[in-house]
């Protein structure tokens, strides 16, 4: 199949790992009992790193998880990227709570003046599993002219979706955005006009080919413009273009997406690892 060249036209790909420094010791500051006895602490952390996450989450759901009981972990940061606390929880309502609300967020929050900055979601169940992290971001960009963009973002930030060359492990992810963009362009009847252009944009990055294909489907069944994206990277001297991403573009005024909940659950739902090794992370062929 024929791909047609798409221009990124989002703010902001996944690459979230540039914009995040470098964690420091965790220190715990107090804990509290919320009304529903669901017992909850809060630990101070320093700035971590997105290729970290995993690690700083797996290991404070380590240090504080009950034999043969799940616990819920939330990382959170500010407007400004600075990831500032980690909270952990007993049980997995919280977590599942929170995985079913980004499954079913198939609309822009209109109401969203900037972005709310990253939020990642772990919880570890009563056999070691690690299920998460969950990253999930709504951002808002403005322009003179108002907000001229609106993105969902939701991405698995799991080990079992890196890859290793050698004794290097390359810290992927699968994601899925949706967003709405307002543009003002030239007229191609009469360059000295301009146009207004509002249109939807779904990305989806993974290496499922399954899911790729329904992204290709989704996409001709919504009479929509498909690209795709190349993200390669460089391990030990050698250029591997894991990281496909598909693009499709409608020229649509809408911000509901009907697809969200089949990519959404695809991305939370494969989200997991054995919290013990990394063993298992694939080798780059």
């Amino acid at each position: 199949m024929n791909y047609k060249k798409n221009i990124p036209l989002t703010f902001a790909a996944l690459c979230v790992a540039g914009a995040l420094s470098a964690c420091s010791d965790n220190k715990v500051v107090g804990a509290d009992e919320q009304t529903n006895t669901m017992a909850e602490t809060t630990t101070v952390v320093g700035n971590v790193f997105s290729i970290d996450v995993q690690r700083v989450m797996a290991a404070r759901l380590k240090e504080v998880a009950k034999p043969n009981a799940p616990t819920t972990a939330v990382l959170a940061h500010d407007s400004t990227l600075q990831l500032s606390v980690i909270k952990t929880f007993d049980g997995d309502e919280i977590y599942n709570n929170e995985k079913n609300r980004m499954i079913n967020m198939n609309y822009l929050d209109t109401t969203i003046t900037e972005s709310k900055g990253w939020t990642y979601y772990s919880m570890q169940d009563e056999n070691g599993i690690q299920h998460g992290p969950i990253a999930m971001n709504q951002s808002a960009m403005n322009a003179m002219a108002g907000i001229v963009h609106y993105v969902n973002n939701i991405a698995c930030m799991n080990e079992n979706k890196s890859l290793r060359v050698g004794d290097v492990v390359h810290i992927s992810s699968d994601s899925y955005e949706f967003s709405h963009l307002f543009s003002v362009e030239k007229s191609y009847s009469n360059p000295s006009q301009f146009q207004e252009k509002r249109s939807q944009i779904r990305r989806l990055q993974t290496r499922d080919s399954l899911m790729m294909a329904q992204f290709i489907e989704d996409c001709v069944a919504l009479d929509g413009k498909l690209g795709k994206e190349d993200a390669s990277f460089v391990m030990g001297g050698v250029e591997c273009g894991v990281n496909p991403k598909l693009t499709c573009t409608l020229e649509k005024d809408d911000y509901y997406d009907p697809y969200w909940e089949k990519y959404a659950s695809f991305i939370v739902n494969s989200c997991r690892s054995d919290i013990e090794s990394s063993d298992h992370i694939p080798v780059v062929p």
